[in-house]
C-alpha cells in the first residue's frame, strides 16, 4: 500500500512539473525548437490566378533563402500552400486545414477582398497573425490586432491617379469612367471611385466588365457615347487587355489609368500596340528595375528556379517578396520566444522598415496597420514588355 501511495504520489510530482518545464512551455502552435509552420492562400487555379502564383512563388523562394541563410534563430520555415480558387468556400477550407491540420503560426494571403473579410472572425478566434494582400481599408480599419497588411490599399492608388489626371495632366473637365467587375475588389473600387470624385467636384460614369468578359464592346459603345476623356479599369490582365483592344479597334484613343490589379506586365503582353495608353499605378517595383531590393530578389529567386527571369517578370512577385520580408522581419524581431502574441508585438513594432526600392517604407503600430501607403506611376512599354516608372514614390492628396 505504501509502495502504491507512493508511486502515484511520484507520478502526481512528475505531471505537475512537466507542466512547468521548458519542453511544454514551448508547445506553441506552428513553433518547434527546429521550425516555423507559415501557411498561404491564394488563387492557383481561378481567375486571378496571374496575379496570385508570383505572390505565393515569392514567399516560397524568399523562405528558401532564409532557410539556407540558417533560418530565424536557427529555426527553418516550412511553408504550406493552399488554392482557394478565388472562391471564398475554397478558402474557408484552406483555412481550418492550415489552422488545425497544419497548426501554422501565421498565414500569408488570401488575395482576394471577398476571402479576406470573410475569414476576418476565424483569425480572430484563432490568434492567426495574417499578412493578407487585399489592398482594401476594411482589411486595416478599424484595427484588428491579427491582421497586418503588407499591401497599400486601392483608395490611396486611386487618390495618385486622381491627382495625376488634374494636376499634371491639367484635364479641364475631365469625363471620367470606371470599368470594372461586380464582384467584392470591384464594389470597393467604385466606392472609392465615387469618394474622389466628389473631391474633385465630377461624377463618374461606371462600367461594369464581367470577370470572364473577352468582349466590351458595349461598354466602349456607352462610354463614347457619353463622351468619355479618361477611364479607369480595375480588372484582371484578360479583361483589361479586352478593353484596350477594343478602344483600338474603335479608333478611341483614350488614356486608362489601371489600379495595382491591373498594373501588371501581362497586360502588355496581351495588349501589344494597343497598351501604348496605358499608366498604372502600384505600390510596388518590378522585377527588372535597377535598385538594391529588387537586384537581391532577383539573385536569391535565380537561385531556386534558373528560369526566374522568364517566371517572374510581372510586379506582383514583388508583393510576394515584400509581404514575406515583412514577416520575416516580424519573426526575427520576436526572438526566440515565439508565439502567435510575441509575433503581433513585434510586427507592431515595425517602423519605416525599408526594402530598398521593392516598396515604399512599411509602419505598423498598435493602433494602425496601415503598413504601406505609398504609391507610383508607371506608364507601359510595349518594345521592351516594361512597366516604365514615371513617378516617384507618393501618398495620395488630401481629400477636399
Amino acid at each position: 500500500m505504501k509502495r502504491r501511495l507512493f508511486t502515484a504520489i511520484a507520478l502526481l510530482a512528475s505531471i505537475f512539473f512537466m507542466a512547468d518545464s521548458p519542453a511544454q512551455a514551448k508547445d506553441v502552435r506552428g513553433v518547434t525548437d527546429t521550425s516555423i509552420i507559415i501557411g498561404s492562400i491564394g488563387d492557383h487555379t481561378g481567375p486571378t490566378s496571374n496575379f496570385a502564383i508570383p505572390i505565393v512563388a515569392a514567399c516560397k523562394n524568399f523562405f528558401l533563402g532564409v532557410n539556407d541563410g540558417g533560418g530565424i534563430h536557427s529555426r527553418k520555415i516550412k511553408f504550406i500552400i493552399e488554392d482557394s480558387r478565388y472562391s471564398i468556400p475554397s478558402a474557408m477550407a484552406a483555412f481550418k486545414k492550415l489552422v488545425s491540420k497544419d497548426q501554422v503560426l501565421a498565414l500569408l494571403g488570401p488575395v482576394s477582398v471577398g476571402e479576406t473579410r470573410v475569414l476576418f472572425r476565424h483569425i480572430k478566434e484563432n490568434n492567426v497573425p495574417c499578412l493578407p494582400y487585399a489592398p482594401d481599408r476594411s482589411i486595416m480599419e478599424p484595427y484588428k490586432r491579427y491582421i497586418f497588411p503588407a499591401n497599400g490599399f486601392y483608395d490611396n492608388e486611386l487618390g495618385v491617379i486622381f491627382n495625376h489626371i488634374f494636376d499634371e495632366l491639367k484635364a479641364k473637365n475631365p469625363k471620367i469612367a470606371l470599368c470594372y467587375p461586380d464582384v467584392e475588389s470591384g464594389k470597393v473600387v467604385k466606392r472609392a471611385t465615387e469618394g474622389w470624385g466628389e473631391s474633385f467636384g465630377i461624377k463618374i460614369h461606371f462600367e461594369i466588365v464581367p470577370l470572364s468578359a473577352i468582349d466590351v464592346t458595349s461598354q466602349i459603345l456607352s462610354m463614347k457615347k457619353a463622351g468619355i476623356t479618361h477611364i479607369l479599369v480595375h480588372h484582371v490582365a484578360p479583361g483589361a487587355a479586352a478593353l484596350l483592344n477594343g478602344l483600338r479597334r474603335f479608333g478611341l484613343n483614350i488614356p486608362v489609368f489601371g489600379t495595382s490589379a491591373t498594373t501588371t506586365e501581362d497586360i502588355i503582353g496581351i495588349s501589344g500596340e494597343a497598351v501604348k495608353n496605358f499608366t498604372g499605378v502600384s505600390p510596388y517595383s518590378s522585377w527588372y528595375e535597377e535598385n538594391p531590393g529588387i537586384v537581391d530578389m532577383r539573385k536569391i529567386s535565380m537561385k531556386y528556379n534558373p528560369d526566374a527571369e522568364k517566371s517572374y517578370r510581372i510586379k506582383t512577385y514583388s508583393i510576394g517578396w515584400a509581404t514575406a520580408y515583412t514577416l520575416f522581419e516580424g519573426l526575427r524581431r520576436a526572438g526566440k520566444n515565439l508565439n502567435s502574441e510575441t509575433l503581433v508585438d513585434a510586427l507592431e513594432s515595425i517602423k519605416d522598415l525599408d526594402t530598398r526600392g521593392i516598396c515604399g517604407p512599411i509602419t505598423y503600430t498598435p493602433e494602425i496597420h496601415h503598413g504601406l501607403n505609398y504609391n507610383k506611376l508607371f506608364r507601359a512599354e510595349p518594345a521592351t514588355v516594361k512597366l516604365v516608372p514615371i513617378s516617384d514614390w507618393r501618398l495620395p492628396p488630401s481629400k477636399k
